[in-house]
């Protein structure tokens, strides 16, 4: 091959930056699974058939499987067991569930339990390959880890149909008074299996599908399990529940006071939880009826484009890209992925709409810098540059200055967003481009707190380098998660109406009369404190 020619080739398939497995799965169960995890985790933080060195040395030795699929985000790990075992109710029900649930729940809790200790004693002993020669590619922390440990089963759908006759869809119906050996006697009802030891959430082929396609997102996902852990195991409500749709039914449809969080139920300020609470039959089926639920399946379609965001960013990442000022080691690209998947569907909706919003207002030629701030203390606040390519850079050139651009523009966005601490920049070509192809830049800065000679030197900058110029556009976001009728345009641009003559007048009245009454306040404030 020409050398030329072999370096155009180089050129043309970037530089990957995390080893990703390609396997989809060895059998039909473990494809489902992976393909659940992708959807709802991305790649890059649930791994598969992932594998352990103990017995193995030097090459000789068997390896073990650790467990059939492994989230690592941050400090919160999911374990997943996946056990398809058949239900042989030629057996007879007291004979066939108490096998079943021996082979698929208990074994799921075994494996589960005692990969959590590998872990918590050996964090960097997990791998991707059987050889054990591919590390993770983000690895698992070392300390202060979350674990939650999940058992997906399946097989027993057509058999719990035909016990319940029909009716349903063939899920576990949940009680949490039904502890250990209890389960033996109830067939098709799942408590907690071992509850002297870590709780381990049960789902089987029906359940397991449908949390996973209403929570398809990482952080939508640990907060059912948190809150489901809380639920069943610690709140000392009695619960029960016809099959787990009818607890997520409960959940998407519940949220606390301020509409910040789901919650299972709700109890006013001061008030103890119930002692038992039933969820019954028919919530989901109602829920997904609801004018509100098909509304939100419709606009969440536009989420999704920030999901295919991180995934370019995961596949086409090159390090030997960055500036100087701009190189980060892979923990920290990690990271910036991170903080754009830690964001809720809903969230994702919200920032996929204002980004591609900005792509559709820019002008040709025109450069546009984006905030996406809510003014809420500890949100992570995101910057949005779209920047121009001029005609006389190549495309190398153009990235290097776009970089520059995205620097200063996260730098100095602490001026338009003063609650802000983190700030996650992206950096996109300008739609309106006369060549093929394109990227995306990702930069990640974090500052706790701001003295004031830094912020004077932060709006210094600004002004040198003609960012954020005035007021600029304000856009504001009013869609609900599940929207109202009256919420079918959630971007609306804020537009400050000019004043006509009259209107001015009475403005001019109202803050001279607000004046006097100010001044009024003021002295006999003074003849007050005198007569004492």
């Amino acid at each position: 091959m020409d050398p030329d020619a072999e370096e155009i080739q180089e050129k043309a398939q970037p530089t990957k930056l995390f080893d990703l497995p390609e396997t989809e799965g060895v059998n039909e169960s473990e494809r489902i699974l992976t393909a659940l995890c992708r959807r709802t985790f991305l790649r890059l933080w649930s791994q598969t058939n992932v594998y352990t060195d103990d017995g193995f040395k030097n090459g000789k030795g068997a390896t073990k499987e650790l467990c059939d699929a492994l989230v690592v985000f941050g400090k919160e790990v999911i374990l997943f067991s996946d056990k398809h075992v058949f239900f042989n109710d030629a057996k007879g029900l007291k004979v066939a569930w108490p096998r079943w649930y021996k082979k698929a729940v208990f074994e799921s809790c075994r494996q589960l339990h005692g990969a959590k200790l590998w872990l918590e004693r050996f964090p960097q002993r997990a791998f991707l390959d059987a050889k054990c020669t591919r590390p993770l590619p983000v690895p698992v922390p070392t300390e202060n880890i979350t674990f939650h440990l999940v058992a997906v089963t399946r097989g027993s759908r057509d058999a719990a149909l035909a016990h319940n006759g029909g009716v349903g869809r063939g899920s576990f119906a949940v009680i949490n008074a039904i502890k250990g050996d209890a389960h033996n006697e109830l067939p098709f009802v799942i408590g907690i299996p071992q509850p002297e030891k870590h709780f381990v959430h049960v789902f089987d082929e029906v359940s397991i599908d449908l949390v996973l396609r209403e929570l398809d997102t990482v952080v939508d996902f640990l907060d059912y399990l948190k809150k489901r852990q809380v639920l069943l195991g610690t709140s000392g409500t009695m619960v029960s529940a016809t099959g787990e749709e009818e607890l997520l039914a409960a959940y998407l449809r519940t949220t606390d006071a301020q509409g910040q969080e789901h919650l299972f139920f709700d109890v006013a300020h001061g008030e103890a939880p119930p002692g038992a609470i039933v969820f019954g039959a028919g919530s989901y089926d109602a829920l997904t009826e609801d004018i509100g639920y098909k509304r939100k399946q419709l606009v969440d379609r536009v989420s999704y484009a920030w999901d295919q965001l991180i995934d370019r960013f995961i596949d086409y990442g090159d390090p030997k890209h960055l500036m100087p000022y701009l190189v980060q080691t892979n923990a920290e690209t990690e990271h910036g992925l991170r903080l754009m998947a830690a964001e809720s569907r809903y969230r994702r909706r919200q920032l996929a709409m204002s980004l591609l919003n900005a792509v559709e207002r820019v002008e040709p030629g025109m450069r546009l810098g984006r905030v996406v701030y809510g003014g809420i203390a500890g949100e992570t606040v995101f910057v949005f540059v779209i920047v121009p390519k001029r005609s006389t850079e190549t495309y190398d050139e153009y990235r290097t200055y776009r970089r520059g651009v995205l620097h200063a523009y996260v730098r100095t966005a602490k001026l338009k967003a003063p609650l802000g601490t983190v700030f996650v920049g992206i950096a996109l070509d300008n739609p309106h481009k006369d060549y093929d192809g394109g990227a995306e830049d990702l930069m990640v800065y974090s500052q706790e707190s701001w003295s004031a000679a830094e912020l004077v030197e932060l709006e210094r900058k600004r002004v040198e380098l003609g960012l954020w110029k005035g007021k600029g556009e304000q856009w504001r976001l009013r869609q609900d998660e599940f929207p109202g009728d009256d919420q079918r345009a959630a971007l609306r641009r804020v537009v400050e109406e000019p004043l006509v003559p009259s209107q001015k007048h009475n403005a001019d009245k109202k803050r001279k009369a607000a004046k006097r009454q100010r001044k009024v306040q003021a002295a006999s404030k003074r003849r007050n404190r005198n007569k004492k």
